[in-house]
């Protein structure tokens, strides 16, 4: 429930010592996660939508929502291509078949997000559109040679990458092609792949931990840092998993500059973000400045140009 929302992000600001970067699952805008919320047509509908400006305008929108509620970071797009039927996680959470298609609706509705103040995370990298497998489930497989992977399912990303994008989630898949462990928890994907070769400097977020497609790996937060990610999305058993960094950390599998690095990367991007000061959200007159006239009136142009 909103108000809820609000009042405990409101809440653990005021507990931090360092202001806290919130992050939002909101794909379809706030309408995905909370009530009485403006709900924007899914990706698939947005993907017919000729003129990107519009697509733009809508990703700056989502940015003043999510703004008006303490988020800073907001998990979308997905920049995933869909083109397998079966798929029955992604679907019509992809803006479409075509990769250029996807491409440039990622790049504009991110570039809106990110001229809106909030971080874009295009997920789910290398690319979840050709599975029948949910990760939420199981480990799904892509059994795929790298020209077939650099013209589909990596296309959007290289596009996000050459954008200038903050933000990029890796998915819980397994690309034997690129390495034997599961993207989100390998150096090859994610430090070779997305940061030396594509030369990714963003911000990289693990998807969530505790998802079956990943979550019976031990030690799987510190696996995940040596990998290259730099922050790590809800494991299921924080004490155990702190335990397992620190381990890493004295056993040197992880050295303790690298989480210094990390750190001072994620404090860089909060500066950015404006949270150099501590943020609080007026509840009051809150639902009259989300769900604004305008705001209706850019849900219905998106669906007339689809």
């Amino acid at each position: 429930e909103l108000k809820k929302q609000v009042q405990l992000t409101n809440q653990a600001q005021q507990w931090a010592d360092i202001p806290l970067m919130i992050t939002f699952d909101g794909e379809w805008g706030l309408g995905m996660r909370l009530e009485d919320t403006p709900e924007f047509p899914r990706n698939r509908v947005l993907g017919c939508v000729q003129n990107d400006t519009l697509i733009y305008q809508y990703g700056r929108e989502v940015a003043r929502q999510l703004r008006e509620i303490g988020v800073h970071v907001n998990f979308a797009p997905v920049a995933d291509v869909d083109n397998n039927p079966n798929n029955p996680v992604i679907n019509v959470r992809s803006f479409g078949s075509d990769p250029k298609v996807v491409a440039d609706k990622v790049v504009a509705y991110s570039r809106g997000l990110e001229d809106g103040g909030v971080m874009a995370v295009c997920k789910h990298f290398p690319g979840h559109g050709d599975t029948e497998v949910d990760s939420h489930k199981a480990l799904p497989v892509l059994n795929f040679d790298r020209a077939r992977l650099d013209s589909i399912e990596l296309f959007p990303f290289k596009e996000a990458v050459k954008a200038g994008l903050g933000g990029m989630m890796v998915g819980h898949l397994e690309v034997p092609e690129l390495g034997k462990n599961p993207a989100s928890i390998s150096s090859h994907i994610i430090y070779n792949l997305l940061c030396r070769e594509l030369g990714f400097q963003g911000l990289v977020f693990t998807d969530a931990l505790e998802m079956k497609g990943i979550s019976q790996n031990e030690n799987i937060c510190a696996q995940a840092l040596i990998a290259g990610n730099d922050l790590l999305l809800a494991p299921r058993n924080l004490k155990r998993e702190l335990d397992g960094v620190l381990n890493a950390v004295k056993s040197g599998k992880l050295s303790e500059e690298l989480i210094t690095e990390k750190c001072r990367k994620v404090l860089t991007y909060k500066y950015v973000l404006g949270l150099k000061n501590k943020p609080h959200i007026q509840l009051s007159g809150l639902e009259k400045r989300l769900n604004r006239p305008e705001t209706k009136e850019l849900i219905l142009r998106l669906q007339k140009a689809a």
